[in-house]
């Protein structure tokens, strides 16, 4: 199905089910299917699921002129509402996750049961103070890093046969070109959320994985420090960068159970 947003650009999602609202945000070049896994296993559980191909991803319409991560989060605001959905669970995977940090700042009174967000620091940049960015990746260097970076396994051991059967056909149909796509990576990664997950006041799960290439997991004990009351961590052992997919039954006990304490 698709959807029109305010600036005219063609959303394509998906609506499984019925019950208390999911809605599963892929990251940078990603696709909906990435969440294949995570789709059933919620649907039997009585939740509704809603997944979608983020703006210049998958099969929604790409914009040559993206060069900010805002009409990202904005689309998220105007689906929601387009849906009607009430006090939804947004979990989100990398950007994914950055898109959920926008929404919480950009969107404060939009209410909310919970968020998880999977391997994303909220701020990518690493300084002297903030040591938990995106690899090795500062101000000053951050375009050419990125640039090359495209090459980075992501994985640990790969993905199950089954996410990669959903994954091929949307890769051949709709190709996601990383370096058309550079202008918002790089406004992703010069983003700082800390602010924003400091102050919240909803229930926030950050998952990370102890074999990620890319976030050092420590970040999420640093703003679980600075928001004990409504931020929690979860590590996942023998995992890369796509936790969902490469450690399925290992996350989907982590969001059945985060779940089930915040509905």
């Amino acid at each position: 199905m698709d959807f029109k947003t305010s600036d005219g650009i063609r959303i394509n999602y998906y609506v499984y089910g019925t019950g208390k609202p999911v809605v599963l945000i892929h990251g940078f070049g990603g696709y909906q299917q990435i969440w294949c896994l995570q789709i059933k296993n919620l649907i039997q559980q009585g939740y509704q699921v809603i997944t979608y191909d983020q703006r210049n991803h998958g099969a929604s319409t790409r914009n040559e002129q993206l060069d900010s991560i805002e009409p990202l989060i904005k689309d998220l605001y105007e689906l929601l509402n387009y849906l009607n959905v009430t006090k939804p669970f947004l979990i989100g995977h990398s950007m994914g996750a950055s898109v959920i940090y926008g929404f919480l700042s950009l969107y404060t009174d939009f209410p909310l049961s919970g968020v998880i967000a999977i391997d994303q620091s909220p701020k990518m940049l690493n300084t002297v103070q903030w040591p938990y960015g995106y690899m090795d990746v500062t101000r000053a260097s951050y375009k050419l890093k990125l640039k090359e970076h495209g090459n980075v396994r992501e994985t640990l051991n790969g993905v199950p046969s089954q996410v990669i059967s959903k994954l091929e056909p949307e890769k051949e149909m709709f190709p996601f070109i990383r370096a058309e796509n550079l202008p918002l990576l790089y406004d992703h990664a010069k983003r700082d959320w800390r602010l924003t997950l400091e102050k919240i006041n909803i229930p926030t799960l950050l998952v990370t994985a102890n074999q990620s290439p890319y976030f050092n997991g420590k970040f999420a004990d640093v703003m679980r420090q600075a928001n004990p009351k409504f931020i929690s961590h979860q590590a996942v052992d023998q995992s890369g960068h796509v936790i969902m997919a490469e450690q399925a039954n290992k996350f989907n006990k982590i969001m059945d159970n985060y779940l089930k304490e915040h509905q």
